[in-house]
C-alpha cells in the first residue's frame, strides 16, 4: 500500500486501510473501490491523503500500535475534551471516570511499545479537519511514547509521558472554533487567543483533576523553545521539563505533515530536514537526532521520483539508512518504462527527489 492524495484518487485505487468516523466506528473498510462520488464525500468531510493499494504497492505498512487501540484512545480524548469545551455540562465524576479510563487505554499503548525494540514510524496518520485535534494529540502521544522508549524511559516514565501527550493541546477546546477552523490568515488577536492555549490548558488540568504535575506541565510548556523563543515565554529552556521537550518535537513534526485549513501538509522528508536543522536552535540537538532516527519518511511501497527524474517504488529499506533505501525503478530518465532495480545505499549519484502522492 502506498500513500496518495484524495484528490488524485481514481476508480482503479482501492482503500489500503479501513476509515473511521468521529465516533470513531468504521466509515470505510478497506478494499472499498474510490468511486468519484465517494472521494467527494471524503473531501467535504476534510479529508486530503488516502492510503491504497495498486500495482506498484504490495504488501502492508504496520502502524505502531493496533488500529483499534488507536481509535479508542482517540474517542476517550474526545470525551475529556468536551468536558473540558463545556464545563457547564457533565459531572466531575464523570469527567473523572474518563479519565480513568483514558489512562488505562494509554497505558494499553505504553506496554504495546515498551515491549517493542528500534520502533522506525512509518505510517502516517490521516486526519480529518474536525477530528484534528483529537487525532493530533493522540499521534503526538505516539511519536512521544516512541522517542521516550528510545531514550530508555521505564515504564512509568512513559504512562506519565503519554497521558502528558494526549492532553498537551487540550487549552485548544478554550478557543473559539472560528479561530481554528479558519482557512485564512490570522489577525493579531487572534494569534493572541491561539498562544493562550497552553495556559489556559494548564489551568484547566490544574483546578479540575489531580494529575501528576509532570502530566500538566508539558500543557503549558511544549511551545517553549531552545533559543528563548516559542510562547508562552514563562520558563527558560534549560528549566522545561524532559516530557515538555520531547513534547515539543513530536507536535510540530505532526502539525507540519498534517493539511490544515489555511495550508496542505509538508512533506515528512521536508519536515524531517528542517527539525534536524532546529537542532541547536528550536529543540534540543540530542533530542533532535534522537527523533529523526525513529522515523523513515520512505517505507516500502512508497513511489519516488529521483534527481535524474526517473521514477521507482521503493522495494526495500536499508537498515536506518532511510534516505537511501534500494529502489525499483518503473520509468527512467528518458521516461521508457523499465524494470531495474538500483541500490541508493551502492549509488551515490542518485537521491530522492520527492514523493509521488499522485496516481
Amino acid at each position: 500500500m502506498r500513500i496518495i492524495d484524495l484528490a488524485h484518487a481514481t476508480e482503479d485505487h482501492v482503500l489500503a486501510l479501513p476509515l473511521f468516523n468521529d465516533l470513531g466506528k468504521i466509515l470505510l473498510s478497506k478494499g472499498v473501490k474510490l468511486k468519484p462520488s465517494l472521494v467527494v464525500k471524503l473531501q467535504k468531510m476534510g479529508y486530503s491523503k488516502v492510503y491504497i493499494s495498486d500495482e506498484f504497492s504490495e504488501g502492508e505498512i504496520e502502524d505502531v500500535i493496533k488500529m483499534e487501540v488507536r481509535q479508542r484512545a482517540i474517542t476517550h480524548l474526545r470525551k475529556l475534551s468536551s468536558f473540558a469545551k463545556n464545563q457547564t455540562s457533565g459531572s466531575n465524576q464523570q469527567f473523572d471516570t474518563d479519565l480513568h479510563i483514558a489512562k488505562a487505554t494509554i497505558s494499553t499503548i505504553v506496554d504495546e511499545i515498551f515491549t517493542k525494540k528500534d520502533i522506525v514510524i512509518e505510517l502516517l496518520d490521516l486526519k480529518t479537519v474536525e477530528g484534528y485535534i483529537y487525532e493530533h494529540s493522540i499521534n503526538v502521544m505516539i511519536h512521544a511514547l516512541v522517542l521516550g522508549s528510545s531514550l530508555g524511559l521505564n515504564k512509568v516514565e512513559l504512562d506519565k509521558l503519554g497521558m502528558a501527550a494526549a492532553l498537551h493541546d487540550i487549552g485548544f477546546m478554550f478557543v473559539p472554533d472560528e479561530i481554528l477552523k479558519k482557512r485564512g490568515s490570522l489577525t493579531e488577536e487572534e494569534y493572541k487567543e491561539i498562544k493562550m492555549h497552553p495556559i489556559k490548558g494548564y489551568e484547566f488540568l490544574k483546578t479540575k483533576t489531580d494529575l501528576d504535575p509532570t502530566v500538566r506541565i508539558p500543557t503549558l510548556q511544549h511551545h517553549e523553545r531552545y533559543n528563548g523563543s516559542g510562547y508562552p515565554g514563562i520558563t527558560p529552556y534549560e528549566n522545561l521539563h524532559l516530557f515538555s521537550k520531547i513534547i515539543g518535537i513530536c507536535d510540530m513534526f505532526d502539525a507540519m505533515t498534517s493539511t490544515r485549513p489555511y495550508r496542505k501538509s509538508y512533506p515528512v522528508a521536508e519536515v524531517l530536514e528542517f527539525i534536524m536543522g532546529s537542532g541547536g536552535t528550536l529543540f534540543h540537538p540530542t533530542l533532535t537526532k534522537a527523533f529523526i532516527q525513529n522515523i523513515n519518511p520512505y517505507p516500502m511501497n512508497t513511489l519516488v521520483k529521483l534527481s535524474d527524474g526517473s521514477i521507482g517504488v521503493v522495494s526495500k529499506v536499508n537498515g536506518r539508512f532511510f534516505s537511501r533505501p534500494i529502489i525499483k525503478l518503473i520509468i527512467d530518465k528518458d521516461k521508457r518504462k523499465v524494470n531495474k532495480i538500483v541500490n541508493l545505499l551502492e549509488n551515490r549519484t542518485l537521491v530522492i527527489q520527492e514523493t509521488v502522492n499522485k496516481a
